[in-house]
């Protein structure tokens, strides 16, 4: 399955760095074949770039395009975001492709976000219950079969998805405070030993610690480094991006 031929070239606007992450794990779990070829993209439309593809970068477009139509539904009926709106309606058709292969998938990716989204309305405060619940909606992401490693790849996707959580809600502290928008990290009562940096310091590094465990279980080979420093790095580098004030709207998580 071609990502271009089957998803069209919007999958790859919406394709982030989390999903980069899950590609990179599961390549190198499943040694899947690679496909090379230096072609023209949307992002590069004058000189040919090197595109890798293989089953696992079209599994994660189709997840991909499921996760961006949601969020484009959900940004239009909270915040009538126009944009939003018009960019579900460009990947409508995607997005019915898509429903069609992974119709279970999709069925776990509505019920995680709307579970999500309720917990949200509710202005939880327990900023474990709702990164839970992204980190439920990355774990069965992270499942691409049902197989001997199911178990430990859903523990991956849960600590990824929690991490993911945590981070981009501290990063959109001041914004959602300016904005009076919900964020776990504004509801906490802080004690006088804590406040909101040294609290998601010390949840974010948690969850790497527990990621990198389990990621630790997995026969990788291909790609290993490159995940280590994902990991290792990774949480310096935002924070000194939130530091700076540098972090840009289609660069966040991993």
């Amino acid at each position: 399955m071609n990502m271009k031929k089957n998803y069209s070239n919007l999958s790859r606007l919406t394709l982030n760095y989390d999903m980069t992450f899950l590609i990179l794990i599961l390549s190198s779990l499943y040694e899947v074949e690679d496909r090379t070829e230096k072609k023209r993209c949307i992002t590069h439309p004058i000189e040919k770039q090197l595109i890798i593809q293989n089953e696992i970068t079209d599994y994660a477009a189709a997840m991909n395009i499921m996760l961006a139509y949601y969020n484009c539904k959900d940004n239009w009926i909270d915040e009538k975001d126009f944009k939003s709106l018009v960019f579900s309606k460009l990947i409508n058709h995607n997005f019915d492709k898509t429903v069609k292969l992974y119709e279970e998938k999709q069925k776990f990716i509505k019920k995680s976000l709307d579970n999500l989204q309720e917990l949200e309305k509710k202005n939880c405060d327990n900023i474990d219950d709702v990164s839970n619940e992204f980190g439920y909606l990355m774990g069965e992401l992270m499942v691409y079969k049902n197989d001997n490693w199911e178990k430990i790849l859903r523990n991956v996707g849960f600590f990824l998805g929690k991490y993911i959580y945590i981070l981009d809600a501290y990063l959109d502290v001041e914004t959602d405070k300016k904005n009076n928008s919900y964020n776990p990290f504004l509801n906490i009562k802080f004690n006088k030993e804590q406040n909101i940096d040294s609290f998601a310091n010390d949840a974010m590094l948690l969850n790497l610690s527990f990621l990198h465990q389990e990621i630790d279980k997995l026969p990788l080979i291909k790609d290993k480094g490159i995940i280590d420093n994902i990991i290792l790095s990774g949480i310096m580098s935002k924070l000194k991006k939130k530091a700076n004030n540098e972090e840009k709207p289609n660069e966040r998580s991993i």
